[in-house]
């Protein structure tokens, strides 16, 4: 199984072109004319209550309305939007008119890159949708491997397990020699059952699952999840060799991806998959990708719209200490994406991205991004789905260094002038007169004519 068998976080509906806008747009500062991604949670309402939920600070009972999100898709898909994520605070299949959603997306060319989903509600009608439509991937989360730790993890009763069971071998029944949707199984591990991945492992083979996903429960805001609860780096020695067991039987397969990015334990991921005989890499990367160029440029590249209608740069954001970027109840998208809140994240996601890994950036530098954005890591959407585009990286690399050279060369002129300017405060006070008389016609020059002549935008 390849990585771009199934979802791309759409960078797999991305033109070149599209993608050097986007490199353009990085080094400027300015926006694209829309996102080419969007991560569209349709509704707050769910059918199970997971423990370990990042949103339940945030979940309330609305839902995007049809008319409401047949016409925000309208607006992405004229600013030029190529694929969606279909998640939530709640199951996107939960969505009342989820049927009448699909089929307007595939109206607009909009592809469904992801459907994320508990898979209680994957029924026929759904699954149909999705074949027809030629959605990439529907990721299911199992996340235990019997009715009794589901009914733990997910907190409902434990014959639900069985019906997502059954839902899952209908799916596959249903999809017959298709190959898409690609079905991933997910399992999240805690200190309550991290001794069974083996077992994980083999329900997801026995299901049939084109992907077997295996991670970790997260702390989550307002410590809802306690510490103890949480999978630790000592717990390594005894989940190292049932992992390798797993990488070992899923050789041939491609299966299994294992996702466990903190606490001491990617080091035993990376043991376990080279004692277990994985093949190829986990998440390949390009010769051109450096750590320095690998921060997050979500803010020209996605967006997320919650079931009230909070606009998030990404998911992982989505937490009740994070300010919303705005609300489509409140206006039309576009007013958002080109509003001073997006403007301020972008100012500080290029701020890290030319600063590159060298010079680590303290979260509390910034107002929108948070720990998550700049620790090594910890953001799992960053960190495999794009890395593997060698003339992506290569020209974001020229751009940005491009970008630092001329900014090098405007601090050591304002130096200069400054120190010049210190002993002539007659001439002084009369470059700044002008800097700032010229300050609008500045920016239509560089607005029209994408000229460097001010930074103010």
């Amino acid at each position: 199984m390849t990585q771009t068998a199934g979802a791309t976080h759409g960078w797999a509906h991305v033109s070149r072109e599209r993608k050097r806008k986007l490199i353009e747009a990085i080094a400027s500062g300015q926006a694209t004319r829309g996102p080419v991604h969007a991560e569209l949670d349709l509704t707050d309402r769910c059918n199970v209550a997971c423990y370990f939920c990042n949103q339940q600070d945030t979940r309330s009972k609305l839902q995007i309305p049809l008319g409401r999100a047949t016409d925000l898709i309208d607006e992405l898909a004229a600013r030029g939007l190529a694929s969606v994520r279909l998640s939530g605070g709640g199951d996107p299949l939960h969505h009342q008119q989820i049927l009448e959603i699909l089929d307007h997306l595939a109206a607009r060319s909009v592809v469904v890159d992801q459907i994320t989903t508990n898979g209680v509600a994957l029924e026929t009608a759904v699954a149909q949708r999705l074949f027809e439509h030629g959605a990439r991937e529907v990721h299911i989360s199992l996340n235990s491997v019997d009715a009794e730790d589901y009914h733990r993890m997910m907190q409902v009763r434990p014959r639900v397990f069985d019906t997502v069971i059954e839902n899952v071998r209908r799916f596959l029944e249903l999809r017959g020699e298709r190959t898409v949707p690609m079905l991933t199984l997910q399992f999240l591990i805690d200190r309550a059952n991290y001794l069974r991945v083996v077992e994980m492992y083999e329900l997801g083979r026995r299901l049939g699952a084109d992907r077997i996903a295996i991670g970790a429960v997260q702390a989550i805001p307002n410590a809802r999840v306690q510490e103890q609860q949480l999978v630790q780096t000592e717990d390594g020695e005894r989940l190292l060799p049932l992992l390798e067991e797993a990488f070992r039987r899923d050789r041939g397969h491609g299966a299994l991806e294992v996702q466990l990015y903190s606490r001491g334990l990617t080091a035993v991921v990376a043991e376990a998959r080279r004692r277990g005989g994985a093949e190829g890499e986990a998440w390949k990367a390009a010769a051109s990708f450096e750590e320095k160029n690998g921060g997050c440029f979500f803010a020209w590249y996605t967006t997320t719209i919650t079931g009230n209608g909070d606009v998030h740069p990404c998911c992982l954001l989505i937490n009740p200490e994070v300010k919303p970027l705005g609300n489509i109840g409140k206006g039309p998208f576009g007013e958002f994406w080109n509003g001073p809140a997006y403007r301020q994240l972008r100012r500080e996601m290029r701020e890290a991205l030319t600063a590159g890994a060298d010079r680590p950036l303290p979260a509390d530098k910034f107002e929108r991004m948070q720990p998550v954005c700049l620790e090594p890591g910890l953001c799992w959407l960053k960190n495999g789905y794009f890395r593997a585009d060698e003339e992506f990286y290569s020209e974001l690399a020229q751009a940005l260094d491009s970008r630092a050279m001329r900014g090098s060369w405007r601090r050591r002129w304002r130096e200069h002038a400054g120190a010049f300017g210190a002993g002539f405060p007659q001439l002084e006070r009369g470059y700044h007169r002008l800097r700032n008389s010229s300050r609008p016609a500045r920016i239509w020059l560089k607005k029209r004519l994408r000229l460097p002549l001010t930074q103010a935008i």
